[in-house]
């Protein structure tokens, strides 16, 4: 089975949004064994809109549209949709009845635009959708499908996990696909791609290699009659991989570095302080995404420059070396967060490097230690600006230390 995704709005054209659906859509359609064969971005035009869905209604056994399902006039994908099937939009009584309770207990009156919202076509199911007032659509004539899904990544996420993906997995109730992802740290992407060359040749299981914020993952996709088969196939692939690379390996499938942390500081019943210079709060704010948070923060400190520290009894000589720090330092900052928050551990994270030393490194290089008792660990790395995605970087690599900090023997 195959697929194609059209990602609809004119932000999205103009770049005023960045469309992260379709990459979302992608990922999960390929754990279910859908072949992606295009992605389309196209603007809130009505022909337009008629022309790539119809083209993926002829092309495509699964065509899947993001966005446009809500209550203004530039919101044209249902409109669409019924024109390509050369069917009529016709309000739902009990879609309409759901959708004025919805306004109601917000407690204002639901505008008449929103009517919309509660229509279909006669080839057409709902979809649902608690986290908003536009529901999807399902429409099924013979063997080719079209699903329309609204725009907001958090509405569509929950309809994909609760509604869509069981429902294409049950078109294909003969096959059965399994998936093995390893996260790795430390190697290049064409790194890997050398290291293991031989594997990427494979058919099935087959083997994709994907950059992502927290390093580079490789994912395994078996497909077989039955479960079973596919992980028996899988099994050999991820053995091999660990033979090869299993030092850089960190985390499997939809482990995150935060919720490893977390796991590992409860598993051995410690709490952490924090004191961040160069990632500015980006750590202790990416642990508290993560349940479990409060119960092993102790407290975290950004600090912006030297005179903060002493404040939170960082020796002076230490404070006055902000601009070229070393791993000394970084080492002083996680001892102090482990006294003035009374933790069991501390992680320090100095500023970066932008007056170079023998000791400090070159510029853009920042320290980061993990004191554990009296025992502190400290690394490097060289992150050469302050933009957003350097910063995630760089909380990635303290993450994935503090867990080999706390998980000494692996």
């Amino acid at each position: 089975m195959h697929a194609e995704i059209i990602s609809i709005g004119t932000e999205i054209l103009m770049g005023e949004i960045v469309d992260t659906n379709s990459g979302y859509l992608a990922a999960e359609l390929a754990k279910i064994g859908v072949e992606v064969r295009w992605v389309t971005k196209v603007g809130d035009d009505p022909d337009r809109l008629h022309e790539v869905i119809k083209r993926g209604w002829i092309r495509s056994d699964v065509t899947i549209t993001t966005g446009g399902l809500g209550p203004t006039s530039d919101d044209l994908t249902r409109e669409s949709i019924a024109r390509v099937m050369g069917e009529e939009m016709v309000v739902q009584d009990d879609l309409l009845a759901n959708l004025k309770a919805q306004f109601e207990g917000r407690g204002v009156p639901m505008p008449a635009t929103n009517i919309k919202q509660a229509t279909l076509i006669a080839s057409a199911e709902v979809v649902l959708n608690p986290m908003g007032t536009a529901p999807g659509w399902w429409v099924n004539r013979g063997d080719r499908v079209i699903i329309a899904m609204p725009g907001p990544p958090r509405e569509l996420s929950r309809m994909w996990d609760n509604e869509l993906a069981p429902k294409l997995r049950s078109m294909n109730p003969d096959v059965a696909i399994i998936t093995r992802t390893l996260k790795t740290f430390g190697i290049s992407e064409g790194g890997l791609d050398e290291m293991l060359s031989p594997l990427f040749k494979s058919e099935n299981p087959n083997l994709g290699i994907y950059s992502k914020q927290d390093g580079i993952h490789l994912r395994a996709i078996a497909t077989a009659a039955t479960e079973s088969e596919a992980r028996a196939l899988i099994l050999p692939m991820e053995q091999e991989i660990r033979r090869i690379v299993g030092h850089a390996i960190w985390g499997l499938d939809d482990e995150t570095a935060v919720t490893q942390v977390i796991e590992a500081l409860k598993r051995v019943g410690k709490t952490v302080g924090i004191i961040e210079g160069f990632t500015g709060g980006l750590l202790t704010s990416s642990m508290n995404e993560a349940p479990g948070y409060s119960d092993v923060v102790a407290g975290s400190i950004v600090a912006s420059n030297a005179v903060a520290l002493q404040r939170y009894g960082v020796p002076q000589e230490v404070s006055n070396t902000w601009n070229s720090p070393t791993s000394a330092s970084a080492g002083a900052l996680a001892m102090a967060a482990q006294n003035f928050f009374e933790s069991h551990v501390g992680v320090g994270i100095t500023g970066l490097v932008v007056e170079p030393t023998e000791a400090s490194g070159p510029v853009g290089t920042a320290h980061m230690a993990f004191a554990v008792g009296d025992l502190v660990a400290s690394r490097s790395g060289n992150y050469p600006t302050q933009r957003l995605r350097i910063r995630s970087r760089a909380v990635t690599h303290a993450l994935l230390e503090l867990i080999a900090v706390l998980n000494p023997t692996g």
